[in-house]
Formats: C-alpha cells, structure tokens, sequence
C-alpha cells in the first residue's frame, strides 16, 4: 500500500505547513503569493517534457483546483496565526468527512451496495453521531467556535481539492504529466487568487506592495515555504492517484494535529483549545478510516 506511505508523508509536511504561520504570523496573502508563484516558477521547467493536454475539462480541472489551493492556502495560513496551529489542525479533520462522503456522491452506485449492508451503515451512523457530538463540544468556548468558523471554507477547499487532484492524477497520460501540470497551472492561479484579495485587502495601503511582497524576510520564508509544500503537493498526488477513496489519504492527514500537539509540547507552546474534545472527534474519525479500510465490503 504505497499510498499509504505518501499519504503519512503528506500528513507530516501538513503538520509542519500549519505549524509554519503559527511560529512566522506573515500576512496569509502573501505566503500564498509565494507559495503560488515560487512553486510554478520552481517546475516550470518540466512543462517542456510532456505534451499540453487538449482537453478543455483537464484545463477546467487544473484551474479549479488553483482557485481552491488559494482558498485553502489563505484561510490556514490566517488561522494558524490567529488560533494557533492546534485547534486549526484538529478542525481541519473535518475534512475527512466531507472528502469520503463527496466521493460516495460522486460515486452513488458504491454506497447503495452500502446501504444494502444494514449491519455496516449502522455502525457507519454510530461513528458518524460519536463524531458529531464531539465536534459540537469543540465548539464550547468563544475562541473555539471563531477558529471553527474561519476554516471552514479551508475544510470544504481542501475536500474538493482531493478529490480534484484524484481526477487530475488519474486522468493525465503519466503521473510525471499530471504533477507537472498541477505544480505549474495550478500553483500559478492560486498565487493570481492571493494576489488579487492581497491587492484588495490594502486598498488604502499600496504603497510598497511589491516591496512587502519580496522583502528579505518575507523572500527566506517564501523560499522554505516553497520547497517543503513542493514535497507535500507530490506526496499528495502520489498517494491520491494509487489510493481507492480520496477520503482515505485525507484520513491520513490525522496524524497532523498530533505532530503539531508533539511539537507545540516540545516547544512548551499553548495549545489547549479544545484539546480533549479534538482527539475525540478524531478517535471516531479513525473508525471511521478502520471501517472503510477494513474487508467488510466497501471498495471504494
């Protein structure tokens, strides 16, 4: 199960992408900026190694994805420096959920064969309430339901963005083709979508934009940013391209908040949101991948 193995990847560079603002506070826009364009400019390069696909659909495909990429980039990097990357991270499981379920609607003829198994759905709606009632504790405080609302749209991003990337990776001639296409195409919208509301968000401000953009701090933080989120793209789609479900490699992503609660422990940092009721809710996210992955008839 390779996949598994990028997919474990992929959740370590996730912990240390939520980490990054957490310990940085940049302005959200522009590390997407540099995230966006650093990556592209990085593997323009192997564009001249395979050939432009022609058709209209993948273009639509790879231009969703970087307006989702932009979405999802702004929101973390916002969050984890406003909330920390703790309670960021824990929400971010959500994910999980939306991503399985999507694909089952992308996919209707698998889960009416689930429905067909009384024993299985039902232990499905177990999990699922478990799940539910341990969210709702996480939202019991002030701060906990503000970091909750702010991610939001990073949680439904980052599930259209796996199951995009699935699609992506699936239907290129060669997986060398399809991250070729998404670390250039891709990238470069989102860093246009953070650009963009960068530009409008200081409207009344403009004056050195672009200098703030490339200062000397701002310009060592981008060039880290860009090289490990570069190995995080690859292991994603690895893993998304092999993996049945892109539900189960963003499952995968659990093991971010408990490196980034490791790390913020080592490091003697706050992180105390919701703590309990976070790694509940993952606990039951966790039977959930079990379930799934187990041989009791799901195949997809």
């Amino acid at each position: 199960m390779l996949w598994v193995a990028n997919g474990l990847i992929y959740g370590f560079f996730t912990a240390i992408y939520l980490l990054f603002n957490q310990h940085f506070k940049i302005n959200g826009y522009i590390l997407g900026i540099w995230r966006g364009f650093g990556i592209c400019l990085f593997f323009l390069p192997c564009l001249l190694f395979y050939p432009l696909p022609r058709d209209g659909y993948y273009w639509l495909l790879l231009i969703a994805q970087g307006l989702c990429i932009g979405i999802y980039d702004s929101h973390i990097f916002f969050a984890a420096a406003e909330f920390g990357a703790g309670p960021t991270s824990r929400f971010m499981a959500v994910t999980v959920l939306l991503t399985t379920f999507g694909w089952w609607l992308l996919t209707p003829e698998k889960f009416i064969l689930l429905l067909n198994q009384g024993n299985l759905f039902v232990t499905l709606m177990l999990i699922l309430c478990g799940f539910s009632y341990c969210y709702w504790q996480m939202l019991d405080s002030r701060v906990s339901r503000a970091a909750a609302l702010y991610t939001l749209p990073a949680v439904f991003a980052l599930s259209a963005m796996s199951i995009i990337t699935k699609y992506i990776a699936v239907q290129a001639h060669s997986l060398g083709q399809g991250l070729a296409y998404y670390l250039t195409v891709s990238t470069f919208v989102s860093g246009l979508y953070n650009l963009f509301f960068y530009y409008k968000q200081t409207a009344t401000n403009r004056q050195n934009l672009f200098k703030r953009i490339i200062s000397c701090k701002t310009r060592r933080i981008g060039c880290i940013l860009v090289s490990f989120s570069s190995l995080l793209i690859i292991a994603k789609t690895m893993a998304l391209r092999i993996a049945p479900n892109p539900g189960y490699v963003t499952a995968l992503l659990l093991v971010a908040p408990v490196f980034v609660y490791a790390l913020n422990r080592n490091y003697k940092i706050a992180d105390n949101v919701s703590v309990k009721a976070g790694f509940a809710m993952m606990f039951f996210l966790a039977l959930l991948v079990l379930v799934v992955n187990g041989n009791y008839g799901i195949s997809e």
